[in-house]
């Protein structure tokens, strides 16, 4: 799939899966509204996530705390698409943005 026809719901899967296979759990059984904290992820969890999101997602040098100021699946994904899916604000008239 190209990462530019990816909807929020791909991104989510994409996520619950590489939490998932960190945390040792089926995807199926993973609560997507949990902390990842609740599931043993720790900073080197979190950078394995990270890693495989951005090549996943077509994503590049992500913000390190990316996970943690968006700590569940639903936050982040959400949070993931909007990077992907970033528009230049257009200029005014004027020139100002």
């Amino acid at each position: 799939m190209n990462t530019t026809d990816m909807t929020l719901d791909d991104v989510k899967r994409v996520l619950a899966q590489a939490v998932a296979a960190e945390a040792g759990v089926p995807a199926a059984d993973l609560a997507t509204d949990q902390p990842f904290t609740s599931y043993g992820l720790d900073s080197m969890a979190a950078l394995a996530v990270g890693m495989e999101i951005e090549d996943a997602c077509g994503l590049s040098d992500l913000p390190v705390d990316l996970l943690w100021d968006h700590p569940t699946v639903d936050s982040l994904s959400e949070a993931l698409w909007n990077l992907m899916n970033t528009v230049p604000v257009p200029a005014t008239a004027d020139g100002r943005r």
